[in-house]
């Protein structure tokens, strides 16, 4: 099983990837693996599925905003469902973050600014502090954020791939790198490359070119055989709560975004026509960056993130929980921005820190132009994307002040 080029991963990020190359190089023979039974089934698909342009960094705004023009332009394939996002601030976290966002330009990425009075004419909360959660003081609204469907997403880059000729090898696990050089014990003067990946069961996959779009398990994968991917893992869970009354968290009849409160990184994606909101928390010490116990945990809902839905939306008591899933974040410190770096004749694309969805399509693009051997990427906006920027190298990115 030979090939031009191997790529590990058919999440988002893999799949975005596989589409540009393929569609590049249509007369190259390239193959898409994943282990498990269809494209984005992973950590993809275990994610909340919201997309926002409203970051500090203007790499994050260029990659983001260009991803989600493409994906605005797909609309019903991919569900698109462009509800907002309310980010929610303390009076010291507003005061704070006044640097990073007067330096976004508010009318080009679409903003408001609402003080608290607007903010209680949408939302029935209480926006007093109490027993250590802070005020709500001000909030943005951005208007080009919303949501999707991540598998739907995967699915359609996976699915222009296979229509142009790539190959797809769903069901296959890869465990093992084989490298040259073994003879000379890998000795820093012998040109030690990737000879072959081996799956679970035992075969071998050769290729010109590896791509490693494994998400959280990067490290995991790269580290034996002495790649520094920049890349971990660290747990993220969410729960879905079942709201009787829908009413007594809402002003409006309408829908209401997603929204981001200003205590523990709390975050609610409401469902109120199915009466239905999910929670999440994107905590930060506690929690290590290691493939951990993958399965939900109810407990830690009731202490970490229940807490914070009693202290801002007192009168949402009725609520029952319904479902509750776990997957892993892929976090690149200390700039919360994608990696796509190279050693050898492999690659690896990741380290996209919780907002892989709603950046997939530039780095598809990016990273495909740096297999090619492109100083340039084209992304769907028609701007111009330098690929060494990403790197590890020569990196050259802004820190991004405005997290979850």
């Amino acid at each position: 099983m030979s090939f031009d080029y191997v790529i590990v991963g058919a999440g988002v990020i893999g799949s975005s990837t596989a589409y540009y190359l393929k569609k590049a190089l249509p007369d190259s023979r390239i193959l898409l693996i994943d282990r498990n039974h269809t494209a984005g089934a992973g950590n993809t698909a275990r994610s909340a599925a919201l997309y926002r342009n409203f970051f500090s960094s203007q790499t994050n705004r260029t990659l983001a905003g260009s991803s989600i023009g493409y994906y605005l332009g797909l609309g019903d394939k991919i569900q698109v469902d462009p509800i907002g996002y309310l980010w929610l601030f303390s009076e010291e976290q507003w005061n704070l973050s006044q640097k990073a966002i007067l330096q976004i330009g508010q009318e080009k990425y679409k903003f408001d600014i609402l003080d608290r009075d607007a903010i209680t004419g949408i939302l029935r909360m209480n926006y007093q502090p109490k027993g250590g959660f802070p005020d709500v003081y001000a909030g943005i609204f951005c208007h080009q954020c919303g949501s999707l469907s991540a598998m739907a997403l995967a699915n359609h880059y996976v699915s222009g791939f296979k229509s142009m000729g790539g190959e797809v090898s769903f069901n296959t696990d890869i465990i093992k790198f084989n490298l040259t050089g073994k003879n000379s014990c890998y000795a820093p003067w012998d040109d030690v490359s990737i000879d072959g990946i081996i799956d679970s069961k035992g075969a071998t996959y050769s290729a010109g070119q590896f791509i490693i779009a494994a998400g959280a398990w990067t490290h995991d994968l790269l580290a034996p055989i002495g790649i520094a991917a920049g890349i971990l893992p660290k747990k993220r869970q969410l729960f879905a709560l079942k709201i009787e009354d829908p009413a007594r968290f809402t002003m409006k009849s309408t829908k209401i975004p997603a929204i981001i409160l200003p205590a523990g990184g709390v975050y609610i994606k409401p469902v109120l026509d199915k009466n239905i909101m999910i929670a999440g928390c994107a905590d930060d010490l506690g929690q290590p960056f290691l493939m951990s116990d993958p399965e939900p945990e109810t407990l830690y809902f009731q202490r970490a993130i229940e807490p914070v839905l009693n202290q801002y939306f007192p009168e949402l008591k009725d609520f029952t929980l319904s479902l509750k899933w776990a997957g892993y974040y892929d976090y690149h410190w200390p700039d919360m921005t994608p990696v796509i770096e190279s050693a050898a004749n492999l690659t690896w694309v990741g380290g996209t820190s919780g907002s892989g969805i709603m950046k997939a399509d530039a780095i598809g693009r990016i990273a495909a132009a740096g297999l090619q051997g492109h100083r340039e990427a084209i992304l769907a906006d028609g701007s111009g994307f330098t690929v060494s920027r990403l790197s590890l190298r020569n990196r050259d990115v802004e820190k991004e002040e405005l997290i979850i």
